[in-house]
C-alpha cells in the first residue's frame, strides 16, 4: 500500500513539474514598464538621452506617466531626441564636430562587449537625426495605455541608418 501511495505521489509531483515547466516555457517574461524619463540609447549614437512624453496618456507608475508603442516621434520636444553624433557608416549627413562630453554612451572595448570605456571627444561625424519605424517592437500586448500596448524595457525601435534604440532604465526611479 505504501508503494501505491508513493507511486501516486511521484506521479503527482511529476505532473506538477511538467505543468510548471510548460507554464515557464510559455510565460511572458516580466520586464519593467517604461515611463517618461527612461534612459535610452542608440547603438550608433554618441550620447544617452531621456525618453520624453509631452502629454500623459493618463496611466501612471509612481506618479510618472507610462508610455506606449506609438511614443516614437523624433525631435527635441518629442519622444525621442537626437543621440548626439551618428556612428553609422551609411548616414549621408554632413560631418559636424561634437565636443559635449556630458551623457556620453560608453563603447565596448573588448570583442565580446564585456568591458566599456567612454570614447574620446571631440566626435567628428554626422549629426544624429533618427529616422525610425512607426512603433516600438515587442510592446506589452496585455497592458494597454490609451488602447495601445505599453512599453517595457525589452522594447526596441530601429533607425534606417542601422542603429537600434534600446532602454538603459525604465525611468521609474524615485527622485
Amino acid at each position: 500500500m505504501s508503494g501505491g501511495l508513493f507511486g501516486a505521489m511521484a506521479t503527482a509531483v511529476s505532473a506538477a513539474v511538467a505543468v510548471a515547466a510548460e507554464a515557464a516555457a510559455t510565460a511572458v517574461p516580466n520586464f519593467p514598464y517604461v515611463v517618461r524619463g527612461a534612459d535610452i540609447f542608440c547603438t550608433h549614437g554618441t550620447h544617452i538621452r531621456k525618453l520624453y512624453l509631452p502629454a500623459s496618456h493618463g496611466s501612471y507608475i509612481r506618479e510618472k506617466p507610462m508610455m506606449h508603442e506609438q511614443d516614437c516621434i523624433v525631435g527635441l520636444d518629442a519622444n525621442i531626441p537626437p543621440f548626439g553624433g551618428c556612428r553609422a557608416e551609411g548616414n549621408p549627413r554632413d560631418a559636424v564636430i561634437i565636443e559635449d562630453a556630458e551623457d556620453l554612451l560608453p563603447l565596448p572595448t573588448t570583442e565580446c562587449g564585456t568591458e566599456f570605456a567612454i570614447p574620446d571627444m571631440p566626435f567628428e561625424g554626422p549629426l544624429c537625426v533618427p529616422k525610425l519605424g512607426l512603433k516600438w517592437c515587442d510592446a506589452q500586448e496585455e497592458t494597454l495605455i490609451d488602447g495601445v500596448p505599453a512599453l517595457t524595457t525589452q522594447c526596441t525601435i530601429g533607425c534606417c541608418y542601422g542603429g537600434l534604440i534600446m532602454f538603459m532604465s525604465d525611468g521609474q526611479e524615485v527622485g
